[in-house]
């Protein structure tokens, strides 16, 4: 083998490697940050949370990232450690998915045109999502590059004896599963290692037999990734992380003793593997099979585990007990029975449980400063976990009012329960506004390293406080029935400043501030979404400053 073979492979590894995490990435970022919503909503019971899993693993690609996810949100009671078990479950097979994808060998035919198309794509749409659609595009090209120039690299290993002899020893079970799981733990992704096998199996340098003890030590080795995210989490975190291990390690274990059953002349797994590709998909594909294999693996291991989830939960929980039980987040004050015993009291409650939406919201607005400031993203998650408990609140809010409002009311009750869904409303979108789009522009300013000139970010900060005053003096509204103050806020609604501070920003850019050269559209969307928040602020106030 050449060194120009050499080069030829680590070029192709890294260009697969990087395709794969930044399809990944725009996959992800085209989803605009619904991932986490859809996790929360559709997890109500095992089979839709195993189809969540599976679901959101194909889009990210990653049972580790989807198992990261669940982790933080079981740690901030958005999700039960009961709920998680099936999403990490569905994750484990969602995680396949890319081996299936890359057995296409015939696609690296056009991997060049996906590449070119995926480029022009990037070059002709303009909005945001039209750029992530065109970089899917492109990294799903460089994708499929990399596994053909790996296979091409890899041919002469066919001949050379030292790789040959290597490989032999990776054929017994347990050298391949060991290798498996350390290359996993160090790539992080379970469907790369699986990817890599099959190139290396194209390039015929690999058989089934020595590819599939790889893949299985690969699907216990992606936990890793899954156990370091949930370090700074809390306990409950780390169980859902914690019982991904013992879910891989329990297929693991099932997969190994089939391996080590001899059928036919080959072993029991390994001839399932050829009958199921050669009868059902009517393939002999190499590439085919092996992606067969990896995704036969949490299949079996799910045929096992499910009917005994219970018995394994309770097993697991003598060796990780339960901690302090982390209380599902939900409501606090209104129940379907509060209807009916009285409406003055299921108006009260209602309106507690909208000041505990207007408080997360509080806190999000006092977080946008941090988030500005810092680099560190966390700040950016803990921002969204808000919005999530907040859009939480909100269905169950709507729906209770929504109901309370057929019921047989006053003139003056019926004129709040109306005036509380509106202020709902108003509140929810504010959340919106900072988690959807706010702290998008925190993250691109993170993630691009940009600085506001001195000015500029004074600018800004005066903005955000006055915008932080106006919802504190909302609190007082909504807490103390404050009309006069509401009138006020209504009164000081139209702030000459916010365009006073666009021409300023826009006098910077004519000098040629590099500064705000780079940041200006942040800079300018930013003062749009302050006045947006404003807006819902004086909106919010308008409706209670009717309610004499």
């Amino acid at each position: 083998m050449s060194i120009w073979n050499l080069f030829t492979l680590f070029g192709g590894l890294a260009i697969f490697l990087f395709g794969m995490m930044e399809m990944n990435k725009h996959l992800t970022s085209i989803a605009s940050g619904k991932m986490k919503s859809i996790m929360i909503a559709l997890t109500r019971g095992r089979t839709r949370g195993y189809i969540t899993g599976l679901g959101i693993t194909m889009v990210n690609q990653s049972s580790s990232a989807t198992t990261v996810l669940e982790a933080a949100l079981v740690g901030a009671g958005l999700l039960t450690f009961q709920q998680s078990l099936a999403v990490t479950l569905g994750a484990e097979l969602g995680s396949t998915f890319l081996a299936q994808l890359v057995a296409f060998p015939s696609i690296s035919k056009f991997s060049t045109f996906i590449v070119a198309l995926g480029f022009i794509l990037v070059l002709t749409l303009k909005s945001e999502k039209g750029r992530h659609i065109g970089m899917t595009v492109f990294t799903f090209g460089l994708l499929f590059m990399g596994m053909e120039m790996m296979s091409m690299a890899l041919k002469p290993l066919r001949s050379y004896e030292p790789f040959i002899e290597l490989m032999k020893n990776v054929e017994t079970p347990i050298l391949g599963l060991l290798f498996g799981l350390l290359f996993t733990m160090i790539i992080q992704s379970s469907g790369a290692t699986a990817g890599i096998t099959i190139a290396m199996a194209m390039a015929g340098t690999i058989s089934l037999e020595q590819a599939i003890p790889i893949n299985l030590g690969a699907a216990v080795g992606t936990c890793i990734t899954a156990v370091l995210g949930s370090l700074t989490l809390n306990w409950e975190a780390k169980r859902s992380a914690y019982i991904h291990v013992l879910f891989q390690l329990i297929g693991a274990v099932w997969v190994f003793i089939l391996l080590m059953i001899p059928f036919r002349g080959e072993r029991l797994y390994i001839w399932g593997i050829k009958w199921f590709t050669l009868n059902v998909m009517g393939t002999d594909s190499i590439a085919r099979q092996i992606a067969m294999g990896f995704t036969f693996m949490p299949i079996i291991n799910h045929l096992i585990v499910f009917p005994n989830l219970n018995l394994i939960v309770r097993l697991f929980n003598r060796v990780f007990p339960e901690g302090e039980t982390v209380k599902p987040f939900g409501v606090e004050f209104i129940n379907d029975q509060l209807i009916n015993r009285s409406v003055e009291l299921s108006l009260m409650m209602a309106r507690k449980e909208i000041l505990r939406v207007a408080e997360f919201v509080q806190i999000m607005l006092f977080e946008m400063k941090s988030a500005f400031r810092s680099k560190d993203p966390k700040v950016i998650s803990s921002v969204g976990n808000l919005d999530s408990k907040i859009d939480t609140l909100h269905k169950i809010i709507i729906s209770f009012l929504a109901r309370l409002s057929q019921r047989e009311l006053s003139e003056k009750q019926s004129e709040l329960c109306v005036n509380y869904l509106y202020v709902q409303n108003e509140l929810e979108s504010i959340g919106d506004v900072i988690d959807k789009n706010v702290m998008k522009l925190a993250e691109k300013k993170i993630r691009q390293n940009l600085k506001f000139s001195e000015e500029g970010f004074k600018e800004l900060e005066h903005l955000l406080r006055k915008v932080n005053r106006r919802f504190d003096k909302l609190m007082m509204v909504l807490r103390d029935d404050d009309i006069d103050t509401a009138r006020i806020l209504l009164s000081t609604y139209r702030d000459e400043e916010e365009e006073k501070y666009k021409e300023l920003h826009i006098k910077r850019l004519h000098k040629g501030l590099e500064e705000s050269i780079a940041t200006s559209s942040v800079h300018l969307d930013l003062i749009s979404y302050f006045s947006q928040i404003n807006g819902h602020i004086a909106y919010i106030a308008d409706r209670l400053s009717l309610v004499s």
